[in-house]
């Protein structure tokens, strides 16, 4: 792909990586899951077993949805991994989901002409509402500028990011810390200690400093964990610790503030904390069974969705109390949600956030 040299205007970039926009907000009321081809929506104290969703979009426009991440005003943004492409749907259009489960998406951002928008997963916006997302097929980090996915198209990412002394294997969720760095999950990438995946750290500087166009640029850190086997995604609570999904390894796990200040790339750390799963009644019969979606809420309790599911299990949701993960082992959920009747609210789940009050 042909680069681009000129510089992002400093109006753009330089509030860039400050506070972001965070899942989990204390003002926060709805947990959205997205399925495979529906988004649903719980609210108030979820209930264990078949419990049907508030809210359900089933849009014709959702193909393999991944990641949900909310704009500014409220619009609601997913990342469609079968064919690349992002869309949004309005903040209207939700306050509608109950008399219209199918909206038309208002804004498609589809494919670009050098295919780097391929398979996106991850999505996040910064404070200065760029659009960041991790193309797991495109082998890159992608920023969109406001004015580009302000309409339909299909425009090159403003910004496109690679590493330097190696190539990304599958980038996919990406996170904002406190401090405005910038996280990546390469799922799968064979990594230094014998694991598989990694997760890479680009400073708040290096975010800074990035310019429109092309940039290769080697992560300032990466922990490559011998107990990685295949990467999901990640959320931080509000201590600035790090929870990590990993999907094969059927594993959740933690790491602190001060494991995450370390350097070098191929740091094999051992986690702080490791959820593992433990047997529970139901068509589903493990609490963790392919963790990929994690959320944390404001009182520090964890979600996490299964997808990689066993036998005549459709997806589940797992509630987590803070109290219960504070230490390695098999905690018992403290709600446990699976299909309902009309099989919309989970299925192949995949990425989960909080998002802002909706009536």
């Amino acid at each position: 792909m042909a680069q681009r040299f000129r510089l992002i205007p400093l109006t753009l970039i330089g509030l860039m990586a400050g506070a972001v926009i965070f899942a989990g907000d204390a003002a926060a009321k709805g947990l959205w899951v997205a399925n495979s081809s529906t988004l649903a929506e719980f609210q108030g104290s979820l209930k264990s077993g078949p419990t049907t969703a508030h809210r359900v979009n089933s849009s014709a426009d959702l193909n393999g949805s991944s990641t949900i991440a909310f704009d500014r005003k409220g619009n609601l943004w997913v990342t469609n991994f079968n064919t690349n492409q992002i869309v949004e749907f309005e903040k209207s259009q939700i306050r509608a989901l109950k008399t219209n489960a199918t909206p038309t998406a208002s804004v498609t951002i589809a494919e670009d002409a050098g295919s780097v928008l391929n398979g996106p997963e991850g999505l996040v916006f910064d404070k200065s509402h760029n659009m960041w997302v991790g193309a797991e097929r495109g082998q890159a980090i992608l920023m969109y500028a406001p004015a580009q996915y302000a309409a339909s198209g299909n425009p090159t990412a403003d910004v496109i990011l690679q590493a330097s002394s190696f190539s990304f294997s599958s980038p996919s969720h990406v996170a904002f810390d406190k401090a405005g760095n910038l996280w990546v999950v390469d799922e799968d990438i064979p990594n230094a200690n014998g694991g598989s995946g990694e997760v890479f750290e680009y400073t708040k500087s290096q975010i800074t400093g990035l310019t429109a166009g092309t940039n290769f640029i080697d992560p300032a850190s990466g922990i490559a964990s011998a107990w990685f086997v295949h990467l999901e995604t990640l959320a931080f609570d509000a201590k600035g610790n790090m929870w990590l999904a990993d999907e094969d390894g059927v594993n959740v796990y933690k790491f602190t503030t001060l494991q995450l200040k370390g350097t070098g790339l191929s740091q094999n750390l051992t986690p702080d904390v490791v959820l593992s799963p433990t047997s529970v009644s139901g068509p589903c019969p493990q609490s963790l069974d392919g963790p990929y979606g994690i959320a944390l809420d404001s009182s520090g309790n964890l979600f996490v969705t299964n997808a990689n599911l066993t036998s005549g299990c459709f997806g589940s949701l797992a509630e987590f109390t803070a109290k219960s993960i504070k230490s390695s082992g098999n905690p018992t959920p403290k709600v446990f949600i699976t299909q309902d009747a009309l099989g919309d609210n989970i299925g192949d789940p995949n990425s989960l956030t909080f998002g802002p009050t909706v009536p």
